[in-house]
């Protein structure tokens, strides 16, 4: 409901910035409602809204301003200078296509009807709608948002010559103006972007592409520290990477959070295996219920980093979800051994179970790329492929997997991303001929002179 009493709140605070009649503002109002039930709503029960309330509390915030200023923007300048452009532009960078796309539509009637019908307005919000869902889709760089506004700036100075060529109207100007508001809205918001991503915690891909730099202080301390985990973190966020852009989920995303998801083994790493090298265990000298809580310790003290660091929402996420509600199940039966008794619920991470599709592909590249290191000896396509198998359909069995959004097929898809990933690890090497240097593997002095 607070997506509904934010379009009302719109409508309300637009008619005391500018005054019209009460009937025109009881007709904003149902439009505000109907348009919710449109557009909005379908935003608002998407997966991520749910899983932080600063998804929605952002979004409320940037429907509220961005309301005001268009209406601002257009009652002053006139259409050359509407903001509507760069409010879509930021939804699109911070959420996704389906978001902006609704915020576009929501905009465009709304200032159809504010400003007595003007079908104009309506078809230049449409309009900017439409270019930046198609050319703000996938942005890694800052340079792909001004690509977007020379787009925008083009058909905008287009639309203003369409509408002469049609009406006879057009202002001083004007085309050059509604030219240059792409441009002018571009700047804003690669401005405003990195403040609202510290603010909110929630990133946009140019953001996240600044946390995969290994030189974050994080990733450099992690290196430092855990060096095996580095590593495998680095193994995790390749299959990861690859499995995401196999089913078309965020495939930057998951790199990303494949890089953070152990960071808290910073703590601890002896007690971590791949950081043993030739070491003893220290697991061996303490009881398993002990390891169990120093295993739980890397996900609590993970997630402490995360938000000390101020890391985006989802990786949080990750962080948590990872190991899902899993079993440990070498310390159980450990412990079995000493307390036959003993519950399986004794031993199993806090949880929660992966909620979105990037972090069920992590948990499942987590445990593929624990099972390939395993591996001893050469191993064909078809052992890799069912290692893995059984790994991923294992977790899917145990039912870690249930409120991921993945489906039966996308398990497929992945099974097939990892077997090849992790084949490509073992691939075969041509071993190349050595050639013996008389002189030096000899002892040949001679060979030496110059």
């Amino acid at each position: 409901m607070s997506g509904l009493f934010t379009s009302i709140l719109s409508v309300v605070l637009l008619n005391l910035m500018l005054p019209s009649s009460w009937e025109a503002f009881s007709i904003e109002l149902i439009f505000a409602v109907v348009l919710w039930y449109l557009f909005m709503q379908e935003s608002f029960k998407s997966q991520v809204f749910k899983l932080h309330k600063n998804f929605e509390l952002t979004f409320n915030i940037i429907v509220v301003v961005s309301v005001l200023t268009t209406a601002l923007s257009i009652h002053q300048f006139g259409n050359a200078f509407s903001t509507i452009y760069l409010f879509i532009s930021l939804v699109i960078l911070l959420f996704n296509e389906k978001t902006a796309r609704n915020l576009g539509l929501f905009l465009s009637v709304l200032m159809f009807v504010h400003f007595q019908e003007d079908v104009w307005i309506f078809l230049y919000g449409a309009l900017m709608t439409l270019i930046v869902v198609k050319t703000l889709k996938t942005v890694y760089r800052r340079i792909d948002v001004v690509k977007s506004a020379s787009i925008a700036a083009i058909v905008g100075a287009i639309f203003v010559l369409l509408r002469w060529l049609l009406t006879g109207v057009i202002g001083k100007f004007e085309a050059l103006l509604i030219a240059a508001n792409p441009f002018i809205s571009s700047v804003v918001v690669l401005g405003i972007l990195p403040y609202i991503e510290y603010a909110s915690r929630i990133y946009s891909n140019i953001g996240l592409m600044e946390l995969g730099n290994l030189n974050h202080p994080l990733l450099k301390l992690l290196s430092m520290r855990a060096p095996g985990t580095y590593q495998h973190s680095s193994m995790v966020a390749n299959l990861a990477e690859a499995a995401a852009e196999r089913i078309g989920a965020n495939s930057l995303l998951a790199r990303v959070s494949a890089y953070y998801h152990d960071i808290g083994k910073i703590k601890r790493p002896a007690f971590f295996v791949e950081n043993q090298f030739g070491t003893e265990n220290p697991h061996d000298n303490i009881s398993p219920y002990l390891s169990h809580l120093i295993l739980d310790e890397h996900v609590k003290y993970g997630l402490h980093l995360a938000k000390k660091n101020r890391l985006p929402i989802l990786i949080e996420h990750v962080i948590a979800e990872h190991h899902g509600t899993r079993v440990q199940r070498y310390f159980y039966e450990k412990a079995k051994e000493l307390n036959p008794n003993v519950s399986e619920d004794d031993f199993r991470y806090p949880g929660p179970k992966p909620q979105f599709r990037e972090s069920g592909i992590i948990m499942l590249a987590d445990s593929v790329e624990a099972v390939s290191r395993a591996f001893k000896g050469k191993k064909s396509s078809a052992q890799i492929h069912a290692a893995v198998e059984e790994t991923v359909m294992g977790i899917f069995t145990e039912r870690q997997l249930e409120n991921s959004g993945l489906t039966l097929e996308d398990i497929e898809l992945l099974i097939e991303e990892f077997t090849r990933v992790v084949t490509s690890f073992y691939h075969k090497r041509i071993e190349y001929p050595r050639k013996v240097e008389e002189g030096v593997i000899n002892g040949d002095n001679k060979s030496n002179k110059v």
